[in-house]
Order: structure tokens, then sequence, then C-alpha cells
């Protein structure tokens, strides 16, 4: 009797307690459908990324591929204040992260962001030179030949600051860049009503107990 209380406290535990939450990745494949150019200055000074957030939590890096190096450079994440779907006159009502200024490589450039986002909510990615125009260097980003739910759509920036800037200037849908982006949820509140839960099969646990040694003695 003894046994099956604390077999049913253990299994009700388990039950109760929330599951592990493991981190999410966006990622759409490989960049092999061509590039968009030119990225640096004198020309587009922020190439950016639009995604939309698959959960409520925390998004801890992301990842925009450049085909050559531009010197140094800027990654940064805002709001997007339009739709999953492309349209023009759309824009980035908020800088939620903005690097210091670094080196870019060609290939893979990687922020570690920790900024909090929201599911379902857009965001945009981006590399900038913007205020960093003393180097005369261009370069093109890959674009992805994978169709990814959430990594939207690419979008441009033409001289201006895209931290807080609410028009960004693009013309057509190019698809998407090569993008990827890592996140980990919010971790789940424990029920309010789980220490007395565990307190009251507890209590069933420490009765049968009793009943066995009352049991035995006799």
């Amino acid at each position: 009797m003894f046994r099956s209380a604390l077999a049913a406290f253990a299994i009700a535990a388990a039950t109760l307690l929330p599951a592990s939450l493991s981190a999410t990745t966006l990622d759409n494949g490989s960049g092999t459908l061509g590039s968009v150019s030119s990225f640096g200055y004198p020309d587009s000074q922020t190439y950016g990324q639009v995604f939309t957030a698959p959960v409520t939590g925390t998004l801890t890096s992301f990842t925009l591929w450049l085909d050559g190096a531009v010197a140094n450079i800027v990654g940064g994440v805002g709001t997007w204040n339009g739709t999953a779907a492309f349209d023009y006159g759309f824009g980035s009502d908020t800088a939620l992260f903005s690097s210091v200024s670094t080196p870019s490589v060609a290939g893979a450039n990687t922020f570690t962001t920790n900024i909090s986002v929201t599911a379902g909510n857009l965001y945009v990615a981006f590399l900038s030179v913007f205020g960093l125009d003393d180097i005369y260097a261009t370069t093109s980003m890959p674009l992805s030949d994978t169709v990814t739910p959430g990594i939207e759509y690419f979008v441009w920036n033409n001289g201006t600051n895209p931290n807080g800037n609410s028009s960004w200037n693009y013309f057509f849908n190019a698809g998407s860049v090569r993008f990827a982006a890592t996140f980990e949820p919010s971790s789940v509140p424990l029920p309010a009503s789980l220490p007395l839960a565990l307190l009251a099969l507890a209590g069933l646990g420490f009765v049968a107990r009793r009943r066995n040694t009352s049991g035995a003695a006799v």
C-alpha cells in the first residue's frame, strides 16, 4: 500500500511540474539562390531580414551571411510595423538591440542579443554600416534557397539610421536572405495549486505508511 501511494505521488508530481523547455531555431538553409547587392558604403547601408518570433521568450542570437567583408559593421534588431506578407511602407519603430562596431567577415556574421520577444510578433534583424562611412567597401548578401515558416522577407535601408527608423526604403520583394536565429522560450510558471497538491499527496503517503506499520505490529 505504501509503495503504491509513493508511486502515485511520483506520477502526480511529474504531471504537475512543467516540461523542460528547449531552444528553438529559425534557419532557412544554404544561400545558393544568388545574392543581393550592393551592401556597404556608399551604397545601401543597411540590409535586414524580417522574421516572426516563434516563441515568447528571448532571442539569444542571430546570424546574417555576407559574400565578402566590408570592414566594420553593426548588428541590430528592431520591431517591425508591417505584416508577414511583403508590402511597401513598413519599417522599424523601435530599436531593441544594437551591437558595437565589429569587423565583418565573409560568411556568417553572428550577434548575441538576449532580448525579449513575443510569439507571433514581427521583428527585423539587420547589418548596417551607417555611421561607419569612412570605409568605402561593398559586398553582397546571399539569398536563401529555402522557404522557412517564420522567416518572412528581406528589406533594406538606404542611408538612414535603422535604429528606430519607421520607414525603410525597399522597392521590391527579393525573398529572404540566408538567416538563422535562436530563441529560448520563457519558463512555464508552476501552477498556484502545486504546493498544496504535493502536500496532500505527501500526507496520503504518510497515512499509507502508518497503516502499513500498524498492520505489521498486529
